[in-house]
């Protein structure tokens, strides 16, 4: 309703408010002035809290009073009311692409029960409201309440409006001032709803699409990921590969390294065993002495069985030492070994180091034995 400028007059020398102010309580409360005065009195502190920093109550509690106070006087029935201030209940139904019904609450109204209780908590209203939006309620007790409505401009209570969108973008759609039947406070949200819900259609279209823009970005991240992972997978089993093949042909460059370092040693050592053989036997032959004729008395013939199978004779002096036996098997080029020695097999005796010295007449070797000779060699 319109306030007239004697009231506002009378309403600011009463109470030294601002023109402002005194506009926004008589229009609270329809014109009434002492309704306006009381008002004004219990919001002085909210009033002080507009005004002096860190004493107003946060939106989201009081919303929650707000919510919790309406449910405890008019019951279950009614809109779902945001627990939280309306610029988070915007951006609530921003979010679910619904416009959000803001309901002002003047409590000091004389129509203000009346609207509560035959509108807002008709089973059908609320059922209408729940479905198609996000529902805030405020009082205008509150600061966050107060500050909307002067942003709203608001003449008239009881005050419900639609919303769109959220933060500087948020805009006003479509609102009612003063009482209303719930019919026909429907029928004008409905219109609104039908006059402007291509907004929400186009928000909604909009938001859709920067998700699958999204989910596309993160899809393709994803197989890119999976692409990087899937070549570092590979070169790294190409790497190891390499890494085992120069393993590989390392150990077998060395094996053959050390098999022919061996098989050099192996021929070495036989070049020098054969070599040191040939030594021997050329020495040997040429310090034997002459061998006595047959049947020269005090001589023994000794025949020496090789390990090839070959069988060898020679005669010598009987008071010789066994070593001249030796020396001529040393002699002998079908001998391979460089370590011997000789032995009888029946009986079993080995003619060691130790008896090389004594004569063949002492170790009963003559006047003939038939020795075999055992390689000692590794």
């Amino acid at each position: 309703m319109d306030v007239d400028d004697q009231a506002i007059a009378r309403f600011m020398e009463a109470t030294h408010a601002s023109a402002e102010q005194a506009q926004f309580f008589l229009e609270a409360c329809g014109g009434d002035f002492d309704r306006a005065m009381n008002m004004f009195y219990a919001l002085a502190g909210a009033l002080r809290a507009l005004t002096a920093a860190g004493a107003e109550v946060a939106p989201a509690r009081a919303a929650e009073e707000f919510a919790r106070a309406f449910t405890e006087r008019y019951g279950e029935q009614h809109p779902v009311w945001q627990e939280c201030g309306w610029g988070e209940a915007a951006s609530r139904a921003h979010q679910e692409a619904k416009f959000l019904f803001v309901y002002l609450h003047s409590p000091q109204h004389q129509d203000t029960d009346a609207f509560c209780r035959g509108t807002l908590c008709d089973p059908g209203f609320a059922a209408f409201v729940n479905q198609h939006f996000v529902a805030w309620g405020g009082d205008l007790r509150r600061s966050d309440a107060f500050r909307l409505a002067s942003s709203l401009r608001v003449a008239r209570y009881p005050y419900t409006a639609l919303l769109a969108f959220s933060g500087p973008r948020t805009r006003l759609i479509t609102c009612v001032e003063g009482r209303m039947d719930p019919q026909r406070l429907q029928d004008v949200l409905q219109a609104g709803l039908n006059d402007h819900g291509a907004l929400l259609w186009q928000e909604r279209l909009e938001r859709e699409q920067r998700e699958t823009d999204r989910r596309l970005r993160e899809e393709q991240d994803a197989e890119y990921q999976r692409s990087l992972e899937a070549d570092r997978q590979r070169e790294a089993a190409r790497e190891a590969a390499a890494r085992e093949a120069a393993e590989a042909e390392r150990a077998a460059r060395e094996a053959a390294e050390r098999a022919r370092a061996e098989a050099e040693a192996a021929e070495a050592a036989r070049a020098a065993s054969e070599a040191a053989l040939r030594r021997r036997q050329s020495e040997k032959a040429l310090a034997l002495p002459a061998e006595p004729p047959a049947g020269t008395p005090g001589s023994s013939l000794i025949r020496i069985r090789l390990p090839d199978g070959s069988s060898h004779q020679r005669r010598f002096l009987a008071d010789g030492p066994l070593q001249a036996v030796y020396d001529w098997v040393d002699s002998l080029e079908a001998v391979t070994a460089l370590n011997y020695s000789l032995a009888t097999t029946f009986p079993r005796r080995v003619y060691g180091p130790d008896t090389r010295e004594q004569s063949l007449q002492e170790l009963g070797l003559a006047p003939q034995a038939v020795l075999l000779m055992q390689s000692e060699d590794d």
